[in-house]
């Protein structure tokens, strides 16, 4: 199974997310941490440039990776909107390294989840600490499936290009053995099946997360909860800070 973006998918994440949209103050967290730097940064999983176009209009000088070429395009068709030129390169993170380029790579938003497999991630990880700067730092988000039942149904709406699209997302298997949940997401246009995905997003104990980073020679690590943001009182997305 490949997690992948595709043209309706691309389409239906940029209308309900657009470029500067805050996900439980995300990119409040990010424009913290980044606008104070002046080395180079990459976000990997730039998808529609959610986060990275914000960015670059207060002059962090990033760079966005994404194995979707629907999304990449999308991205791009939103810098043109903004008037904003950027690098933007398509290729799967497991065979991306720019060796001692960056002074931050950042991956938010549970994009690290959608990792197909631990090979995989492990791999990301080598490639991400090649790419790092000395002293770089390593910011990754994570989700745990807390609110994941499975055989749960929801069904959605939009209005997209003057096309109606409608949504079906069945939360499908969760393995509690080997940490990971499917989702089958059907996207139907006049009642025609135009499009489906199978999600699978695997998860991490928070421990084991940094015992994993520890082991691929990052250093100096801390984890904060839900950005920092008290007042959640739910566990949403564990943030890991960690150094090479």
């Amino acid at each position: 199974m490949e997690n992948h973006y595709k043209k309706i998918s691309s389409l239906v994440y940029n209308s309900t997310k657009p470029p500067g949209t805050s996900i439980d103050k995300d990119l409040e967290f990010y424009k913290s941490q980044l606008l104070q730097i002046e080395g180079k940064v990459l976000e990997a999983g730039v998808g529609n440039g959610r986060l990275f176009i914000p960015l670059l209009k207060y002059k962090v000088d990033i760079t966005g990776i994404d194995k979707s070429q629907d999304m990449i395009d999308i991205c791009k068709e939103n810098l043109e909107k903004e008037n904003l030129l950027a690098n933007l390169i398509c290729d799967d993170l497991e065979n991306y390294v720019s060796k001692d380029t960056y002074e931050y790579i950042i991956m938010p938003n549970a994009s690290f989840n959608l990792l197909e497999s631990r090979e995989k991630a492990l791999k990301v990880l080598d490639n991400f600490y090649l790419s790092l700067k000395e002293n770089g730092t390593l910011i990754i988000d994570l989700i745990l499936p807390i609110e994941f039942k499975a055989g749960s149904f929801h069904e959605f709406t939009h209005t997209i290009e003057d096309q109606q699209i409608v949504v079906k997302n069945l939360s499908k298997e969760i393995n509690w053995v080997e940490q990971y949940t499917i989702n089958q997401i059907d996207y139907f246009i006049n009642y025609e099946l135009k499009e489906t995905q199978e999600f699978k997003l695997s998860w991490y104990g928070t421990q084991e997360f940094c015992d994993i980073l520890s082991s691929k020679g990052f250093k100096d690590g801390l984890f904060l909860i839900n950005y920092g943001n008290k007042t959640n009182l739910n566990v949403k997305t564990i943030t890991f800070i960690f150094k090479k």
